[in-house]
């Protein structure tokens, strides 16, 4: 759903949704279609199969090669594609945000399954407009003032105590920002958990 005026949930990447623990890159890209978005990315078209996310994973899971491929699957939410990695990264490399924010803009967020980094790309027709450093989300890096004053105040909207029993933090340095919501946030989208349950292209993607 893409209601703005509800409140995000973070269940959809949770156990309960798409089970993207411990590391994923969840890219979002305007008016591309599902399949179009998998061939701008260098997915053979052969490759492409129509199944659940659970399936597509354990197709991956299977694969001798295993270790050197991730699952890729692109979801419809309201105009946008969700294109879903579990613990990649390609959506946050130029050679993937290139090709897919071509006459559009990309929203990507990376999780390093590693360290539990997070970061934030935005990419329109190529360029890069902005970035955010989980670790720093205070500094916005972007040329556009306009542009940075709307991020940082969803930085804020966004911003956790480190200890989820606690009231949210005044101040960067009492707790996180999830980027995954600064994301939804800047886009207006309300994922759910129903939004990623159905069949879905998707296909094995090298690292």
């Amino acid at each position: 759903m893409t209601s703005a005026s509800s409140v995000y949930c973070p269940l959809w990447v949770s156990e309960a949704g798409l089970n993207l623990d411990p590391g994923y890159c969840i890219t979002m890209v305007r008016g591309v279609h599902p399949r179009s978005a998998l061939l701008r990315i260098g997915v053979d078209e052969t490759a492409i199969r129509i199944a659940p996310w659970p399936e597509l994973v354990a197709r991956v899971s299977a694969l001798n090669s295993a270790r050197s491929h991730v699952p890729s699957a692109a979801f419809v939410l309201g105009e946008y594609i969700v294109l879903v990695e579990e613990n990649g990264y390609r959506g946050h490399s130029v050679e993937w945000n290139i090709p897919l924010s071509r006459d559009t803009e990309v929203v990507s967020v990376y999780l390093s399954p590693a360290s539990d980094h997070q970061v934030l790309s935005l990419v329109r027709d190529g360029e890069q407009l902005a970035f955010i450093d989980g670790d720093a989300p205070e500094i916005i890096h972007a040329d556009d003032a306009e542009l940075a004053g709307r991020l940082i105040e969803l930085c804020h909207d966004a911003l956790k105590p480190w200890d989820p029993h606690e009231p949210a933090p005044e101040e960067f340095d009492d707790g996180w920002v999830d980027l995954l919501q600064v994301a939804c946030d800047y886009l207006g989208l309300r994922p759910t958990i129903a939004d990623f349950t159905g069949p879905t292209p998707g296909a094995a993607v090298r690292l």
